[in-house]
Formats: structure tokens, C-alpha cells, sequence
């Protein structure tokens, strides 16, 4: 492979990066935490949306200037932060029968793709595209890179499936991560790099990774928020679970 051609498939990929930030609807927040009333006391509260917005804060691809309010004791919004976007009180998100719910907006998750190439253009010549797409039915989620060059050459589709799951071992969200490529000869090297900068996965992976699955609290003891069900719906993802204590 010549040395253009390996710049040229080096460059397609690093502008794919972690490519699921950021977006509003108007009746969710972008990411959603809501507990049952009662469920924990302040000091669990305090703790938990702490140590939340301390996983928000390291994803700031995701959230690159996170917006955030909490009701007492009760529910917690983040917004990503993006320009334009206006933080209120978003939608209950609770689901019926559950200690705990949250939900991970599509358009979060979705503009991301947009954002990033709008961010970090690739080599002129190249169009190339990240898309997830939904499957509600099959509680999985694909995130897609799309790339070709002039007359075509080169080009691929490179896909990561994410069907969630509860691993009631542990009581937590695991998501398959099932790598797919399809591309020109040579070109095989742009599919390897961007699944090596996915370090968190795909969009799913990503969604569910994001709250902590346990909170340490001020007197040694720990809270744990054990997942009992995930479903993929048309406008999010969906977790929800009961609270432990150790």
C-alpha cells in the first residue's frame, strides 16, 4: 500500500473517534437518572448525583459542556450542553415497578456522528459518515462508519453491534459488541483503527457505561444499582433496576 493511501485511511477513521455526543429533546434530557420516592436518604443522593457528574465529566465527547439539575432525592437530568439548547425540567423517566430508572436519549446519541465530522474534517476527497441505527425488536443497537474516496476508491463499511443485555450474575448491562467489515482491498487497515478508537464500545456500549453501577458513600458503605432490565426503544435507551446496600 502506497503512502498516500495509508494517510488517506488513517485520516477517515481518527475523525470518527468516540462519535456519539450530544443533543436535547424537549421533553427528556439528554441522559436521565429517576428514583421511586423515599428510595435513598440525602447523603445517598448527594453522593450518587456526585459521582454521576464525575462520569458525565470524563466523557466529554458525550458531554462537552454538561448542563445538569436535580430534583431532591428524587431525579436527575443532564443536557449535553450544546449551544442553543435550553436545560428545564425534563420528563419523568421513571419506569412502573422499578427502584431506579435511566434513559439515554436517541438525538443524544445520534448527533454525535454530525458533531464529530463537523469538528475534524477528513482529506478532501474522502466523504465518510458514522450512523446508528435502531432495533427496538431486537434490543440492539449498530453503529456504522461509511467511507469512500474519489471514483470510489477506497471504500468500506465498518459496524459495531451492540444487543444489551442483563447479566443477572452481577446485575448489570452488557452489551455484545459484535464487529462487522466490509471494504475495498486495502482498505481493511481504515475498519482496524476505527475499532480501536472505540475504547467504550458503540453508541450502546456507550449509553449504558455512563452511570456508575456503584456509589461509595460517606461512611464506607456502598449503594448499588442493580439493572434488571434494558430495552431499546424508538427514542432511547432504557435501564432500569433495584437499589442495594452494602
Amino acid at each position: 500500500m502506497d503512502a498516500r493511501l495509508r494517510a488517506v485511511l488513517a485520516s477517515v477513521t481518527v475523525v470518527m473517534v468516540l462519535a456519539f455526543p450530544v443533543a436535547a429533546d424537549e421533553a427528556h434530557a439528554d441522559l436521565c437518572l429517576e428514583l421511586t420516592d423515599g428510595a435513598v436518604s440525602e447523603a445517598e443522593w448527594t453522593a450518587t448525583t456526585e459521582q454521576v457528574v464525575v462520569a458525565v465529566e470524563s466523557r466529554s465527547a458525550l458531554f462537552p459542556e454538561p448542563t445538569d439539575m436535580a430534583d431532591p432525592l428524587r431525579r436527575f437530568d443532564v443536557w449535553s450542553g450544546r449551544e442553543g439548547v435550553v436545560a428545564g425540567t425534563g420528563a419523568s423517566c421513571l419506569e412502573p415497578g422499578f427502584d431506579w430508572t435511566a434513559r439515554f436519549g436517541r438525538d443524544f446519541l445520534e448527533a454525535g456522528a454530525d458533531q464529530m465530522l463537523a469538528e475534524a474534517p477528513t482529506t478532501p476527497g474522502i466523504e465518510s459518515s458514522v450512523t446508528i441505527e435502531w432495533y427496538p425488536d431486537e434490543s440492539r443497537l449498530r453503529t456504522t462508519l461509511v467511507f469512500a474516496g474519489p471514483f470510489d476508491i477506497p471504500n468500506g463499511t465498518c459496524w459495531v453491534d451492540d444487543a444489551l443485555s442483563v447479566d443477572t450474575t452481577g446485575g448489570t448491562v452488557v452489551a455484545s459488541g459484535e464487529q462487522g467489515v466490509k471494504t475495498s482491498p486495502f482498505a481493511e487497515g481504515a475498519c482496524r483503527r476505527f475499532f480501536e478508537h472505540l475504547p467504550d464500545g458503540g453508541a450502546g456500549e456507550q449509553a449504558v457505561t455512563l452511570l456508575p453501577p456503584a456509589v461509595e458513600l460517606g461512611d464506607g458503605g456502598m449503594l448499588r444499582f442493580v439493572a434488571g432490565d434494558v430495552m431499546v426503544r424508538g427514542d432511547a435507551i432504557i435501564v432500569s433496576g433495584s437499589l442495594e446496600r452494602d
